[in-house]
Protein backbone atom coordinates (compact mmCIF):
# COMPACT_ATOMS: atom_id res chain seq x y z
CA UNK A 1 0.00 0.00 0.00
CA UNK A 2 1.09 3.63 -0.57
CA UNK A 3 0.44 6.36 1.98
CA UNK A 4 1.58 9.98 2.29
CA UNK A 5 2.46 10.87 5.90
CA UNK A 6 3.63 14.34 4.88
CA UNK A 7 6.86 13.36 3.15
CA UNK A 8 5.51 12.17 -0.16
CA UNK A 9 3.92 8.90 -1.24
CA UNK A 10 5.73 5.77 -0.08
CA UNK A 11 4.96 2.10 -0.27
CA UNK A 12 4.73 0.29 3.07
CA UNK A 13 5.17 -3.43 3.73
CA UNK A 14 4.47 -5.66 6.74
CA UNK A 15 7.24 -5.58 9.36
CA UNK A 16 8.23 -7.33 12.58
CA UNK A 17 6.11 -7.46 15.72
CA UNK A 18 6.89 -8.25 19.35
CA UNK A 19 5.14 -10.92 21.42
CA UNK A 20 2.95 -8.29 23.11
CA UNK A 21 1.96 -6.91 19.70
CA UNK A 22 0.96 -10.41 18.59
CA UNK A 23 -1.14 -10.93 21.71
CA UNK A 24 -2.91 -7.62 21.10
CA UNK A 25 -3.37 -8.20 17.35
CA UNK A 26 -1.15 -5.20 16.48
CA UNK A 27 0.64 -5.09 13.14
CA UNK A 28 3.59 -2.94 12.11
CA UNK A 29 4.55 -1.61 8.68
CA UNK A 30 7.71 -0.01 7.33
CA UNK A 31 8.66 1.87 4.20
CA UNK A 32 9.68 -0.60 1.52
CA UNK A 33 12.80 1.36 0.53
CA UNK A 34 14.36 1.02 4.00
CA UNK A 35 13.02 -2.46 4.84
CA UNK A 36 16.26 -4.36 4.14
CA UNK A 37 18.51 -1.76 5.78
CA UNK A 38 16.54 -1.98 9.02
CA UNK A 39 16.30 -5.77 8.77
CA UNK A 40 20.10 -5.96 8.41
CA UNK A 41 20.50 -3.88 11.58
CA UNK A 42 18.12 -6.14 13.48
CA UNK A 43 19.91 -9.27 12.25
CA UNK A 44 23.33 -7.75 13.05
CA UNK A 45 24.42 -8.23 9.45
CA UNK A 46 24.11 -12.01 9.77
CA UNK A 47 22.92 -14.11 6.84
CA UNK A 48 20.15 -16.31 8.16
CA UNK A 49 19.26 -19.19 5.86
CA UNK A 50 17.60 -22.40 7.01
CA UNK A 51 15.80 -21.87 10.31
CA UNK A 52 12.49 -22.19 12.13
CA UNK A 53 10.62 -19.13 10.85
CA UNK A 54 8.46 -18.69 13.95
CA UNK A 55 11.61 -18.35 16.08
CA UNK A 56 13.22 -15.93 13.63
CA UNK A 57 10.12 -13.73 13.63
CA UNK A 58 9.92 -13.86 17.42
CA UNK A 59 13.60 -12.94 17.94
CA UNK A 60 13.50 -10.19 15.32
CA UNK A 61 10.39 -8.89 17.06
CA UNK A 62 12.37 -8.39 20.26
CA UNK A 63 13.58 -5.12 18.75
CA UNK A 64 10.02 -3.77 18.94
CA UNK A 65 9.51 -4.69 22.60
CA UNK A 66 8.57 -1.82 24.86
CA UNK A 67 11.33 -0.77 27.20
CA UNK A 68 13.63 1.97 28.48
CA UNK A 69 16.79 2.50 26.45
CA UNK A 70 19.86 2.68 28.67
CA UNK A 71 22.81 4.41 27.00
CA UNK A 72 26.19 5.52 28.27
CA UNK A 73 26.94 2.52 30.51
CA UNK A 74 29.64 0.87 28.34
CA UNK A 75 27.81 -2.44 28.29
CA UNK A 76 29.95 -3.38 25.27
CA UNK A 77 33.18 -3.17 27.29
CA UNK A 78 35.30 -6.31 26.66
CA UNK A 79 34.56 -9.15 29.12
CA UNK A 80 31.72 -7.21 30.79
CA UNK A 81 29.02 -9.56 29.44
CA UNK A 82 29.65 -13.28 29.03
CA UNK A 83 27.47 -16.24 27.99
CA UNK A 84 27.64 -19.61 29.76
CA UNK A 85 25.96 -22.98 29.28
CA UNK A 86 22.69 -23.94 30.91
CA UNK A 87 22.86 -27.10 33.02
CA UNK A 88 20.58 -29.93 31.87
CA UNK A 89 18.75 -32.65 33.76
CA UNK A 90 16.36 -35.47 32.82
CA UNK A 91 13.54 -36.64 35.07
CA UNK A 92 12.75 -40.24 34.16
CA UNK A 93 9.43 -42.05 34.26
CA UNK A 94 7.18 -39.22 35.39
CA UNK A 95 3.42 -38.76 34.93
CA UNK A 96 2.64 -36.46 32.00
CA UNK A 97 -0.51 -34.89 30.57
CA UNK A 98 -0.36 -33.66 26.98
CA UNK A 99 -2.49 -33.49 23.85
CA UNK A 100 -2.00 -35.16 20.48
CA UNK A 101 -3.60 -34.37 17.14
CA UNK A 102 -5.51 -36.81 14.96
CA UNK A 103 -2.53 -37.35 12.66
CA UNK A 104 -4.12 -35.73 9.63
CA UNK A 105 -2.93 -32.83 7.49
CA UNK A 106 -6.30 -31.11 7.57
CA UNK A 107 -6.46 -27.34 8.02
CA UNK A 108 -8.37 -27.94 11.27
CA UNK A 109 -7.17 -30.85 13.39
CA UNK A 110 -8.78 -32.53 16.37
CA UNK A 111 -6.73 -32.85 19.55
CA UNK A 112 -7.30 -35.28 22.40
CA UNK A 113 -5.95 -35.61 25.93
CA UNK A 114 -3.21 -38.16 26.60
CA UNK A 115 -1.83 -39.35 29.94
CA UNK A 116 1.36 -41.35 30.00
CA UNK A 117 4.70 -41.81 31.72
CA UNK A 118 7.82 -40.53 30.04
CA UNK A 119 11.17 -38.83 30.60
CA UNK A 120 11.22 -35.03 30.74
CA UNK A 121 14.28 -32.95 29.85
CA UNK A 122 14.81 -29.82 31.97
CA UNK A 123 16.97 -26.83 31.08
CA UNK A 124 18.41 -25.19 34.17
CA UNK A 125 18.13 -21.42 34.72
CA UNK A 126 16.24 -21.12 31.44
CA UNK A 127 16.06 -17.41 30.61
CA UNK A 128 17.89 -15.93 33.59
CA UNK A 129 21.35 -14.77 34.58
CA UNK A 130 22.99 -12.50 37.13
CA UNK A 131 24.30 -8.95 37.26
CA UNK A 132 26.97 -7.66 39.61
CA UNK A 133 26.15 -5.38 42.52
CA UNK A 134 28.35 -2.64 41.06
CA UNK A 135 26.87 -2.66 37.54
CA UNK A 136 23.30 -2.82 38.88
CA UNK A 137 24.02 0.50 40.60
CA UNK A 138 25.10 2.00 37.26
CA UNK A 139 21.82 0.95 35.63
CA UNK A 140 19.76 2.07 38.63
CA UNK A 141 21.35 5.49 38.42
CA UNK A 142 20.09 5.75 34.83
CA UNK A 143 16.63 4.45 35.78
CA UNK A 144 16.34 6.53 38.95
CA UNK A 145 15.50 3.64 41.27
CA UNK A 146 16.91 0.92 43.50
CA UNK A 147 15.91 -2.21 41.63
CA UNK A 148 17.41 -5.66 42.17
CA UNK A 149 15.94 -7.50 39.15
CA UNK A 150 15.89 -6.38 35.52
CA UNK A 151 14.05 -7.79 32.53
CA UNK A 152 16.38 -7.03 29.62
CA UNK A 153 16.28 -6.84 25.83
CA UNK A 154 19.21 -6.60 23.39
CA UNK A 155 19.61 -7.92 19.84
CA UNK A 156 18.74 -11.64 20.09
CA UNK A 157 18.99 -11.45 23.89
CA UNK A 158 16.09 -11.55 26.33
CA UNK A 159 15.54 -12.66 29.91
CA UNK A 160 16.02 -11.68 33.55
CA UNK A 161 19.08 -10.46 35.40
CA UNK A 162 19.12 -10.64 39.19
CA UNK A 163 21.59 -8.63 41.25
CA UNK A 164 24.04 -10.80 43.17
CA UNK A 165 27.42 -9.79 44.56
CA UNK A 166 29.29 -12.13 42.22
CA UNK A 167 32.66 -10.42 42.70
CA UNK A 168 32.57 -10.96 46.45
CA UNK A 169 31.35 -14.57 46.13
CA UNK A 170 33.99 -15.64 43.61
CA UNK A 171 36.77 -13.77 45.44
CA UNK A 172 36.05 -15.49 48.74
CA UNK A 173 35.81 -18.95 47.18
CA UNK A 174 38.97 -18.41 45.14
CA UNK A 175 37.55 -18.37 41.59
CA UNK A 176 39.61 -15.93 39.51
CA UNK A 177 38.40 -16.72 35.96
CA UNK A 178 35.23 -17.86 34.18
CA UNK A 179 34.97 -19.64 30.82
CA UNK A 180 32.19 -18.84 28.34
CA UNK A 181 30.47 -21.13 25.83
CA UNK A 182 33.19 -20.45 23.25
CA UNK A 183 35.91 -21.54 25.71
CA UNK A 184 37.21 -18.00 26.17
CA UNK A 185 38.57 -17.22 29.63
CA UNK A 186 37.49 -14.04 31.43
CA UNK A 187 38.80 -12.52 34.65
CA UNK A 188 36.03 -12.42 37.26
CA UNK A 189 36.92 -8.82 38.09
CA UNK A 190 36.05 -7.81 34.49
CA UNK A 191 32.69 -9.64 34.37
CA UNK A 192 29.51 -7.78 35.35
CA UNK A 193 26.78 -9.78 33.60
CA UNK A 194 26.54 -13.55 33.20
CA UNK A 195 23.98 -14.61 30.59
CA UNK A 196 22.90 -18.20 30.11
CA UNK A 197 22.93 -19.65 26.61
CA UNK A 198 19.11 -19.82 26.58
CA UNK A 199 19.04 -16.01 26.92
CA UNK A 200 21.15 -15.56 23.78
CA UNK A 201 18.80 -16.52 20.95
CA UNK A 202 21.33 -15.85 18.21
CA UNK A 203 24.04 -18.30 19.28
CA UNK A 204 23.61 -20.80 16.42
CA UNK A 205 23.22 -18.07 13.80
CA UNK A 206 26.35 -16.35 15.08
CA UNK A 207 28.26 -19.62 14.73
CA UNK A 208 26.78 -20.25 11.25
CA UNK A 209 28.17 -16.87 10.16
CA UNK A 210 31.62 -17.63 11.64
CA UNK A 211 31.19 -14.72 14.05
CA UNK A 212 32.58 -14.57 17.58
CA UNK A 213 31.23 -12.87 20.70
CA UNK A 214 33.60 -9.97 19.99
CA UNK A 215 32.08 -9.71 16.50
CA UNK A 216 28.62 -9.44 18.09
CA UNK A 217 29.72 -6.37 20.04
CA UNK A 218 31.45 -4.83 17.01
CA UNK A 219 28.15 -4.93 15.10
CA UNK A 220 26.29 -3.85 18.25
CA UNK A 221 28.38 -0.64 18.29
CA UNK A 222 28.20 -0.11 14.53
CA UNK A 223 24.40 -0.10 14.51
CA UNK A 224 24.15 1.84 17.79
CA UNK A 225 22.17 -0.81 19.62
CA UNK A 226 21.71 -0.52 23.38
CA UNK A 227 20.43 -2.27 26.48
CA UNK A 228 16.67 -2.00 26.98
CA UNK A 229 14.93 -2.57 30.30
CA UNK A 230 11.38 -3.85 29.83
CA UNK A 231 10.64 -4.62 33.49
CA UNK A 232 12.13 -4.15 36.95
CA UNK A 233 11.54 -5.37 40.49
CA UNK A 234 9.05 -3.56 42.71
CA UNK A 235 10.26 -1.04 45.29
CA UNK A 236 8.83 -3.09 48.19
CA UNK A 237 7.23 -6.52 48.65
CA UNK A 238 3.45 -6.96 48.57
CA UNK A 239 1.08 -8.18 51.29
CA UNK A 240 -1.73 -9.14 48.93
CA UNK A 241 -2.34 -10.44 45.44
CA UNK A 242 -5.43 -11.21 43.36
CA UNK A 243 -7.12 -14.48 42.49
CA UNK A 244 -9.23 -14.59 39.34
CA UNK A 245 -12.08 -16.72 38.07
CA UNK A 246 -9.64 -19.19 36.44
CA UNK A 247 -8.19 -20.09 39.84
CA UNK A 248 -11.60 -20.16 41.52
CA UNK A 249 -12.90 -22.67 38.96
CA UNK A 250 -10.36 -25.32 39.98
CA UNK A 251 -10.65 -24.97 43.79
CA UNK A 252 -12.65 -27.58 45.71
CA UNK A 253 -14.43 -24.99 47.82
CA UNK A 254 -17.58 -24.99 49.93
CA UNK A 255 -20.08 -22.11 49.95
CA UNK A 256 -19.12 -21.16 53.52
CA UNK A 257 -15.44 -21.03 52.59
CA UNK A 258 -16.26 -18.57 49.83
CA UNK A 259 -18.60 -16.47 52.03
CA UNK A 260 -20.66 -17.80 54.99
CA UNK A 261 -24.41 -17.65 54.35
CA UNK A 262 -25.15 -16.04 57.72
CA UNK A 263 -23.06 -12.92 57.00
CA UNK A 264 -24.88 -9.64 56.33
CA UNK A 265 -24.52 -7.95 52.94
CA UNK A 266 -22.44 -5.18 54.53
CA UNK A 267 -18.93 -5.96 55.79
CA UNK A 268 -19.03 -7.38 59.37
CA UNK A 269 -16.14 -5.53 61.00
CA UNK A 270 -16.09 -7.57 64.20
CA UNK A 271 -16.48 -11.06 62.70
CA UNK A 272 -13.24 -12.97 63.41
CA UNK A 273 -13.93 -15.78 60.98
CA UNK A 274 -12.00 -16.00 57.72
CA UNK A 275 -13.59 -16.46 54.31
CA UNK A 276 -12.23 -16.06 50.80
CA UNK A 277 -13.84 -12.71 49.94
CA UNK A 278 -13.03 -11.12 53.30
CA UNK A 279 -9.97 -9.08 52.26
CA UNK A 280 -11.75 -7.76 49.17
CA UNK A 281 -14.71 -6.63 51.27
CA UNK A 282 -12.40 -5.16 53.91
CA UNK A 283 -10.54 -3.14 51.24
CA UNK A 284 -13.80 -1.68 49.94
CA UNK A 285 -14.99 -0.89 53.47
CA UNK A 286 -11.74 0.87 54.39
CA UNK A 287 -11.66 2.93 51.21
CA UNK A 288 -15.18 4.17 51.94
CA UNK A 289 -15.22 4.62 55.72
CA UNK A 290 -11.82 4.26 57.43
CA UNK A 291 -10.29 7.75 57.75
CA UNK A 292 -6.79 6.56 58.70
CA UNK A 293 -6.73 4.07 55.85
CA UNK A 294 -7.92 6.71 53.38
CA UNK A 295 -5.04 8.93 54.51
CA UNK A 296 -2.51 6.11 54.23
CA UNK A 297 -3.70 5.46 50.66
CA UNK A 298 -1.82 8.67 49.74
CA UNK A 299 0.80 9.01 52.49
CA UNK A 300 1.91 5.40 52.80
CA UNK A 301 3.68 5.21 49.44
CA UNK A 302 6.82 6.58 47.82
CA UNK A 303 6.48 8.96 44.89
CA UNK A 304 8.92 10.60 42.53
CA UNK A 305 9.90 14.03 43.78
CA UNK A 306 8.02 16.73 41.90
CA UNK A 307 5.17 14.46 40.74
CA UNK A 308 1.50 15.26 41.39
CA UNK A 309 1.19 12.39 43.88
CA UNK A 310 4.27 13.65 45.71
CA UNK A 311 2.63 17.04 46.34
CA UNK A 312 -0.72 15.46 47.25
CA UNK A 313 1.12 13.44 49.89
CA UNK A 314 2.94 16.53 51.23
CA UNK A 315 -0.33 18.46 51.53
CA UNK A 316 -1.94 15.70 53.63
CA UNK A 317 1.12 15.43 55.83
CA UNK A 318 0.80 19.15 56.57
CA UNK A 319 -3.00 19.14 57.03
CA UNK A 320 -4.90 15.79 57.02
CA UNK A 321 -8.27 17.59 56.76
CA UNK A 322 -7.64 18.10 53.06
CA UNK A 323 -8.61 14.41 52.61
CA UNK A 324 -12.20 15.67 52.16
CA UNK A 325 -11.27 17.71 49.09
CA UNK A 326 -12.54 16.39 45.71
CA UNK A 327 -9.03 15.68 44.38
CA UNK A 328 -8.63 13.04 47.12
CA UNK A 329 -12.27 11.94 47.46
CA UNK A 330 -12.62 11.27 43.73
CA UNK A 331 -9.46 9.15 43.66
CA UNK A 332 -10.65 7.07 46.63
CA UNK A 333 -14.11 6.64 45.13
CA UNK A 334 -12.61 5.51 41.83
CA UNK A 335 -10.41 2.96 43.60
CA UNK A 336 -13.37 1.66 45.65
CA UNK A 337 -15.45 1.25 42.48
CA UNK A 338 -12.57 -0.64 40.86
CA UNK A 339 -12.43 -3.04 43.83
CA UNK A 340 -16.19 -3.56 43.56
CA UNK A 341 -15.95 -4.28 39.84
CA UNK A 342 -13.07 -6.70 40.39
CA UNK A 343 -15.16 -8.47 43.05
CA UNK A 344 -17.96 -8.96 40.54
CA UNK A 345 -15.48 -10.49 38.06
CA UNK A 346 -14.08 -12.94 40.62
CA UNK A 347 -10.81 -11.07 41.14
CA UNK A 348 -10.43 -11.40 44.87
CA UNK A 349 -7.75 -9.97 47.16
CA UNK A 350 -5.92 -12.67 49.15
CA UNK A 351 -2.76 -12.84 51.23
CA UNK A 352 0.29 -13.35 49.04
CA UNK A 353 2.20 -11.53 46.31
CA UNK A 354 3.36 -11.56 42.69
CA UNK A 355 7.03 -12.33 42.04
CA UNK A 356 9.39 -13.21 39.21
CA UNK A 357 9.91 -16.96 39.03
CA UNK A 358 13.58 -17.85 39.49
CA UNK A 359 15.76 -20.85 40.12
CA UNK A 360 18.11 -20.93 43.11
CA UNK A 361 20.78 -18.37 42.26
CA UNK A 362 23.21 -19.64 44.88
CA UNK A 363 23.17 -22.95 43.02
CA UNK A 364 23.88 -21.03 39.82
CA UNK A 365 27.05 -19.53 41.31
CA UNK A 366 28.11 -22.83 42.86
CA UNK A 367 28.27 -24.45 39.42
CA UNK A 368 31.24 -22.22 38.54
CA UNK A 369 33.36 -23.48 41.47
CA UNK A 370 35.78 -26.23 40.40
CA UNK A 371 35.58 -29.26 42.66
CA UNK A 372 39.34 -29.76 42.67
CA UNK A 373 41.43 -26.66 43.18
CA UNK A 374 44.07 -25.35 45.56
CA UNK A 375 42.41 -23.36 48.37
CA UNK A 376 43.56 -21.82 51.60
CA UNK A 377 41.71 -22.53 54.85
CA UNK A 378 39.13 -19.72 54.56
CA UNK A 379 38.45 -20.55 50.91
CA UNK A 380 38.05 -24.23 51.77
CA UNK A 381 35.60 -23.45 54.59
CA UNK A 382 33.57 -21.18 52.31
CA UNK A 383 33.59 -23.82 49.56
CA UNK A 384 32.38 -26.52 51.95
CA UNK A 385 29.59 -24.25 53.17
CA UNK A 386 28.51 -23.49 49.59
CA UNK A 387 28.54 -27.14 48.55
CA UNK A 388 26.44 -28.14 51.56
CA UNK A 389 23.84 -25.40 50.92
CA UNK A 390 21.65 -27.51 48.67
CA UNK A 391 18.25 -26.02 47.92
CA UNK A 392 15.47 -27.74 49.85
CA UNK A 393 13.39 -30.10 47.71
CA UNK A 394 9.66 -29.28 47.44
CA UNK A 395 10.26 -25.80 48.88
CA UNK A 396 10.38 -22.22 47.65
CA UNK A 397 12.39 -19.25 48.86
CA UNK A 398 10.77 -15.81 48.64
CA UNK A 399 13.09 -13.31 50.39
CA UNK A 400 11.45 -10.67 52.61
CA UNK A 401 7.93 -12.07 52.62
CA UNK A 402 5.71 -9.54 54.43
CA UNK A 403 2.45 -11.53 54.47
CA UNK A 404 1.56 -14.06 57.17
CA UNK A 405 1.87 -17.68 56.13
CA UNK A 406 1.81 -21.23 57.40
CA UNK A 407 4.31 -23.94 56.46
CA UNK A 408 3.01 -24.20 52.88
CA UNK A 409 1.94 -21.80 50.13
CA UNK A 410 0.35 -22.29 46.73
CA UNK A 411 2.11 -21.15 43.55
CA UNK A 412 -0.08 -20.27 40.57
CA UNK A 413 0.55 -18.77 37.14
CA UNK A 414 -1.64 -17.13 34.53
CA UNK A 415 -3.18 -18.52 32.43
CA UNK A 416 -4.51 -21.23 34.74
CA UNK A 417 -6.57 -24.05 33.22
CA UNK A 418 -6.59 -27.17 35.36
CA UNK A 419 -5.80 -28.53 38.83
CA UNK A 420 -2.57 -30.17 37.73
CA UNK A 421 -1.15 -26.65 37.33
CA UNK A 422 -1.52 -25.93 41.05
CA UNK A 423 1.77 -26.30 42.90
CA UNK A 424 1.94 -26.33 46.69
CA UNK A 425 5.39 -26.00 48.25
CA UNK A 426 6.82 -25.49 51.70
CA UNK A 427 8.10 -22.06 52.70
CA UNK A 428 11.89 -22.50 52.79
CA UNK A 429 12.25 -24.02 56.26
CA UNK A 430 15.66 -22.82 57.42
CA UNK A 431 17.47 -20.34 55.18
CA UNK A 432 21.24 -20.79 55.44
CA UNK A 433 23.43 -17.80 56.29
CA UNK A 434 25.11 -17.90 52.88
CA UNK A 435 21.79 -17.79 51.03
CA UNK A 436 20.60 -14.99 53.33
CA UNK A 437 23.76 -12.96 52.75
CA UNK A 438 23.79 -13.17 48.96
CA UNK A 439 20.08 -13.41 48.10
CA UNK A 440 17.91 -11.89 50.86
CA UNK A 441 17.82 -8.46 49.14
CA UNK A 442 15.93 -9.91 46.13
CA UNK A 443 12.47 -8.91 47.35
CA UNK A 444 10.69 -9.56 44.05
CA UNK A 445 11.66 -13.15 43.20
CA UNK A 446 10.41 -16.56 44.23
CA UNK A 447 13.08 -19.24 43.90
CA UNK A 448 12.37 -22.91 43.28
CA UNK A 449 14.49 -25.97 42.69
CA UNK A 450 15.13 -25.87 38.92
CA UNK A 451 15.28 -29.67 38.49
CA UNK A 452 12.14 -30.43 40.53
CA UNK A 453 9.56 -29.99 37.68
CA UNK A 454 7.99 -27.07 39.57
CA UNK A 455 8.36 -24.66 36.64
CA UNK A 456 7.08 -27.29 34.19
CA UNK A 457 3.96 -27.86 36.28
CA UNK A 458 3.26 -24.13 36.28
CA UNK A 459 2.11 -24.26 32.67
CA UNK A 460 5.63 -24.83 31.35
CA UNK A 461 7.00 -21.64 32.91
CA UNK A 462 10.61 -20.57 32.59
CA UNK A 463 12.75 -17.96 34.34
CA UNK A 464 12.85 -15.17 31.73
CA UNK A 465 10.35 -12.91 33.50
CA UNK A 466 7.31 -15.09 34.16
CA UNK A 467 5.31 -13.77 37.12
CA UNK A 468 4.08 -16.25 39.74
CA UNK A 469 1.49 -15.74 42.45
CA UNK A 470 2.57 -17.03 45.86
CA UNK A 471 -0.62 -17.40 47.87
CA UNK A 472 -0.66 -17.93 51.62
CA UNK A 473 -4.44 -17.59 52.15
CA UNK A 474 -5.39 -20.58 54.36
CA UNK A 475 -8.62 -21.30 52.46
CA UNK A 476 -6.88 -21.42 49.07
CA UNK A 477 -4.18 -23.68 50.46
CA UNK A 478 -6.76 -25.94 52.09
CA UNK A 479 -8.67 -26.23 48.80
CA UNK A 480 -5.52 -27.03 46.83
CA UNK A 481 -4.56 -29.69 49.37
CA UNK A 482 -8.07 -31.10 49.01
CA UNK A 483 -7.55 -31.22 45.24
CA UNK A 484 -4.24 -33.03 45.55
CA UNK A 485 -5.84 -35.73 47.70
CA UNK A 486 -8.64 -36.20 45.19
CA UNK A 487 -6.39 -36.28 42.11
CA UNK A 488 -2.85 -37.47 41.48
CA UNK A 489 -0.92 -34.37 40.36
CA UNK A 490 0.37 -34.74 36.83
CA UNK A 491 2.82 -32.69 34.84
CA UNK A 492 1.32 -30.76 31.95
CA UNK A 493 3.65 -30.58 28.97
CA UNK A 494 2.82 -27.72 26.58
CA UNK A 495 2.14 -29.07 23.11
CA UNK A 496 2.10 -27.53 19.68
CA UNK A 497 -0.73 -25.09 19.12
CA UNK A 498 -3.63 -26.40 17.01
CA UNK A 499 -3.17 -25.61 13.35
CA UNK A 500 -6.07 -23.71 11.80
Amino acid sequence: MQIDFGNGMHKYVAFERSASMSRNAVLSFIREDIFWNVTERIRLGMEITKCQLSKLYAYNGLMLSGGIRVDGINIDKPHRVIVVENPKFTVHDTNVITVEDDGTDNAVRRYHRVERRESVDILGYDGEGVISKEFAKVINKKLGGEHTSFQIRMPYIKGMLHQVDIHDFFKIVGVATLNDIWGVEHKVADVDIILTKSMFKGYSWLCDNNMSWDDYWDVFRRYRHALYISGVSKDSPQKFTELNYQFLNTLSMTADEFRPLDLPLSFPVNDNRHWLTKETEREYYRLCTDREYRLSFFTGRKYSRGSKDYYLKKILEKNPKFIAEPVYADRLKSRAQAVLKQYALGRLIVAGDNRYLSADLLGFLKDFIPAKAKRNTSQRNFYNGAVQSDFEKNAFYAPSMVYSHSEECTLLRNPHISRNEEVQLQVYPDVENMRKYYLSHLTDVVMVNWDSLTAERLGGADFDGDMIKTISDPIVNRCVKRNSKADTPLLKIPSAEPVT
